[in-house]
């Protein structure tokens, strides 16, 4: 079976963008947080804001201490915003184009026109804008609507941001052929268009469609309807569990697609449910990213490459050098992610249960390494437990926080103090360029956690200071820029280190990657950092052979 995933889906910018100012204001630990209605049409999601303690106000008047409250994506009439900033703080999470919508009904009113919405009736967002309508509002959502209109003379057509395209344009068409002076603005949101026109694309490849998001969320119903009018088989499921295999097997290509308020993170956990069934090899890579091995094998790559770089002697020391390194990785890894298994079920929970199912491997596994990094740093150098024991006691107490961001830094830095006799011009611009290296894939990877659209813990930088990813974009494209510009520079004063290059080529390309928010793709955006580790090998090999 072929699985192909809708290049647009999930989350939306305005439904984003109020999940987001949720978790700012979880993160600024503010005493009560409510939102005014649901978030968004996703049960999941709800689930996990109720997790965190936010309540969910139902009306302006309810007899709740004052607090913060956040408004929806749909927005709501100016009757209720003005009634809650009167006992709480208001962030107004509208969609930048329902507030355009909104402000487009107020202005027909205020010129003495009437407007007809094209939507839901029970709709929150059309709610939102007959509010600003002060009576002059009429809504529309099928043609028996259309003939109990009153008769219009001066009037505007609206529509709700999510309706269907079609339907607005034969609905607009059956008024204005009655009511003629009406002049109509097409307010449907281009990222509604963009998804039924990606489910129509879809049908031309697929037989069946898997279309994710809550069942009372009336754009995932349309996208559903879209692939319905396409004679495909449609499963529409809030979550993997309600999947039906039995009947999803007989189709040799099967489509995905999820509605503007489902997060990525669920869209994940369909793909892996579909993927584990189809894909050895997807199994293979999803058990290397989740038992730490992809990045502990990373960053032993990066590690072998600096020692090769600069002409570290190929003997049992180098051998038992980079045993060590190994084993330890793994060893804290795995003890790290068994320390904060219990935060992967709010961004990551396909990792949640691979962690739960395999714990006594894992655990094993675990020892195994823990074992191994004991003899091989007694056959290398046996004071070097003490960097073992140092390191993991810092790890221990910042495992929580954003300082863990820095950990392999400094795992890497206070390393280089056994390689004393080895210190040179090269080895310093090399090292520099590992720390670069590491600094990138560690921002890398947060970014490719922080598009599943779930809660990170406090230990992201993400987290820490912004939910907004363009100033992270912008960190990780200067990381690059700094990288090849050290490159460029020290290349004059020795033409070997030139091949650094290649390094920066690569990360260059897994920003464009990442960039474009591939959906379902979880565990093959993060398998990608082992590119950077084997370029960076790569790298210290040509430098060796070059010297």
């Amino acid at each position: 079976m072929k699985i192909k995933i809708a290049k647009k889906a999930g989350f939306c910018m305005g439904v984003r963008r109020a999940v987001n100012l949720v978790l700012k204001a979880l993160n600024e630990k503010k005493s009560y947080i409510y939102t005014y209605g649901p978030l968004i049409h996703n049960p999941q999601t709800l689930k996990l804001l109720d997790i965190f303690g936010v309540q969910v106000l139902k009306d302006p008047n309810e007899n709740l201490p004052s607090g913060v409250v956040i408004i929806r994506a749909h927005g709501v009439p100016p009757k209720e915003y003005k009634a809650l900033t009167e006992k709480h703080k208001v962030i107004d999470g509208t969609c930048p184009r329902v507030l355009k919508v909104q402000a487009l009904a107020k202005k027909a009113v205020s010129e003495g026109k009437e407007v007809v919405i094209i939507g839901d009736k029970d709709h929150a967002e059309v709610k939102g804008i007959l509010g600003y309508c002060e009576g002059k509002g009429y809504v529309v959502s099928s043609e028996e609507d259309v003939v109990t209109l009153p008769p219009l003379k001066d009037y505007v057509i609206l529509s709700q941001t999510t309706q269907d395209e079609k339907l607005f344009n034969h609905l607009s068409k059956r008024i204005t052929s009655l009511y003629p002076n009406g002049k109509i603005i097409n307010t449907i949101c281009n990222a509604t268009a963009v998804r039924q026109n990606e489910v129509r694309k879809l049908c031309e490849e697929c037989s069946a469609i898997v279309v994710i998001g809550g069942k009372f969320s009336a754009n995932t119903n349309r996208l559903a309807d879209v692939a319905k009018k396409e004679n495909k088989d449609v499963f529409l499921v809030e979550s993997p569990e309600e999947l039906s295999w039995e009947d999803l097997k007989k189709h040799k290509t099967v489509g995905i697609t999820a509605g503007a308020s489902t997060p990525n993170w669920l869209i994940n956990e369909v793909v892996d449910v579909l993927k584990n069934r189809t894909s050895f090899f997807y199994k293979f890579l999803k058990a290397m990213c989740f038992s730490s091995a992809t990045w502990s094998l990373t960053l032993f790559l990066i590690f072998l490459g600096l020692l090769l770089g600069i002409n570290h002697p190929l003997n049992s020391k180098f051998s038992y050098l980079l045993l060590w390194f190994l084993s330890f990785s793994l060893f804290r890894n795995l003890l790290n992610q068994n320390l904060l298994k219990e935060s992967f079920k709010f961004y990551l929970p396909i990792k949640y249960r691979f962690l739960s199912q395999h714990q006594k491997k894992l655990l094993f596994f675990a020892v195994l390494t823990g074992f191994f990094t004991l003899i091989t740093a007694f056959l290398y150098k046996p004071r070097i437990i003490s960097l073992v024991i140092a390191l993991l006691l810092i790890d221990f107490l910042t495992y929580r926080s954003a300082l863990t961001f820095f950990w392999e830094i400094l795992f890497l830095s206070a390393l280089s103090l056994y390689l004393y006799p080895f210190w040179t011009f090269s080895f310093g611009v090399i090292f520099l360029q590992a720390v670069l290296v590491i600094l990138y894939l560690k921002l890398y990877l947060e970014i490719v956690y922080f598009q599943t659209d779930g809660f990170l813990p406090k230990n992201f930088l993400l987290s820490t200071f912004s939910y907004e990813p363009k100033i992270f974009f912008k960190i990780l494209n200067l990381i690059v820029l700094a990288g090849l510009l050290i490159t460029i520079l020290t290349s004059f004063l020795d033409y070997k280190l030139g091949v650094f290059s290649l390094v920066w080529g690569v990360a260059y390309l897994m920003s464009l990657i990442v960039k474009k928010r591939p959906l379902g793709q979880v565990v093959y955006l993060e398998t990608l950092v082992i590119m950077v580790g084997l370029t960076f090998l790569v790298c210290g090999f040509l430098i060796r052979r070059l010297g």
